[in-house]
């Protein structure tokens, strides 16, 4: 059965039945799908012979000015006079509010209709917040907001909570954060190698496995997102630690050939990661949460160092061949060539869903070279998972699952 696909219409349902009790009431049906179907066009176009790329929050200025005091580091500029809310103002203004800490303002009108009048600025990314630690006392708008990430790409948000994607014509379940962080507890990454002593026993609490995966979304996300920034594309192969010797052999799939010693820069991550439980529990909790809250000089300077590993992690990506990290997030080497090309490939599948019960058939040759070596890659080792970045920013994780190769589309940053 071909896949469903949703046009504003549709979305402004499933938003109205996707929005939180707790957020402020959507316009009317008539202005909230007037307000996605212009979204949607205006994604379609170029500015410059770029994707229009954009952020919008959908609220009048007194809504915005009645949160003056939580919205305290927003730069709030008024038009003298508001601009017609439509595809080619929203393409011509997109450069400004390209980074997710700016933002355009639209309103709807007394005449149901919709108007352009400012944009925000502010000091910290809000579309983050949920992955990254609340070392500030900023928050986003208590609005809807949408980015715009690309070609029919639209995320909703009601401040820092994601509450809907559209992404190739279909509303996604799982986007760029849950895919990872529903395999990050055991399948991907070794949490509890990962924490080495810093903390005591073999099992750890529930409490305990959100930080370690929660860390490491953190610095993945940050990545990939100054991958694509870069305008290049990347392999980043994920690898068994008791597998690397095997793999890495003359006769293994990935062959580094700048391969990183063994207590260098390798175990840089898993460092820092402990230097967070050890001052988490120094200051009482070991919870995601507590690092979240937790207004501490060391924590905000380690927080700096998990920063500086993933733009580090970027900037060897740009080499040619792939990046090669343990399930502990140990670097292992870097321009890795994927020695598989002779394993026969015959057929790949997009899945539609989280545990991918819903594939959609796919051409061996869909994607790049990069593509087609992370398939046969993780056809010769199945216990690798692969993410490839094109050079359009478009972001796969690619796995086998029961003999077949599955790749699931994540959201563009």
């Amino acid at each position: 059965m071909p896949a469903l696909h949703y046009y504003p219409a549709d979305l402004a349902l499933a938003l109205r039945q996707h929005w939180p009790a707790e957020a402020p009431p959507l316009p009317a049906t008539e202005v909230l799908t007037a307000f996605i179907s212009t979204l949607y066009q205006a994604s379609l176009l170029a500015e410059e012979g770029r994707p229009v790329v954009c952020h919008v929050v959908l609220a009048t200025q007194a809504e915005l000015e009645a949160q003056a005091v939580t919205l305290t580091d927003f730069h709030l500029l008024r038009f003298a006079e508001p601009r017609a809310y439509s595809e080619q103002e929203l393409r011509r203004l997109s450069p400004a509010v390209q980074q997710a800490s700016s933002l355009l303002a639209v309103a709807p009108t007394a005449a149901a209709s919709l108007e352009l009048w400012g944009l925000l600025f502010s000091e910290h990314q809000w579309d983050q917040l949920v992955d990254q630690p609340r070392l500030t006392t900023a928050r986003p708008p208590h609005a809807l907001l949408v980015q715009v990430s690309g070609p029919g790409s639209l995320v909703f948000y009601h401040g820092a909570q994601r509450v809907l994607t559209l992404q190739r014509g279909r509303i996604e379940g799982h986007g760029f954060v849950s895919f990872p962080k529903a395999w990050a507890g055991a399948r991907f990454v070794e949490n509890r190698q990962l924490a080495g002593d810093a903390l005591a026993g073999p099992i750890l609490t529930p409490e305990q496995q959100e930080l370690l995966m929660r860390l490491t979304l953190q610095m993945q996300r940050r990545a990939l997102t100054r991958i694509r920034a870069s305008g290049h594309g990347a392999l980043v192969v994920l690898v068994p630690t008791d597998r690397v010797e095997a793999l890495t052999a003359p006769s293994g799939a990935l062959r580094p050939k700048y391969r990183v010693l063994p207590g260098q820069a390798g175990p840089r991550f898993p460092a820092v990661v402990q230097a967070v439980v050890r001052r988490l529990a120094a200051l009482g909790e070991v919870s995601w949460a507590h690092y979240q809250r937790a207004q501490d000089a060391e924590l905000l300077a380690l927080t700096a160092e998990i920063e500086h590993f993933a733009d580090y992690l970027a900037g060897l990506a740009a080499v040619d061949g792939a990046v090669v990290l343990t399930q502990q997030v140990a670097l292992v080497g870097f321009g890795v060539e994927i020695q598989a090309t002779q394993v026969p490939l015959e057929r790949v599948y997009r899945a539609l869903d989280l545990e991918a019960q819903q594939l959609q058939p796919l051409a061996v040759d869909h994607g790049g070279t990069r593509h087609r070596a992370a398939y046969r890659l993780c056809l010769a080792a199945p216990e690798c998972l692969t993410i490839v970045v094109s050079q359009d920013g478009t972001v796969q994780f690619v796995h086998e699952q029961a003999g077949q190769i599955i790749v699931w589309d994540q959201l563009t940053y």
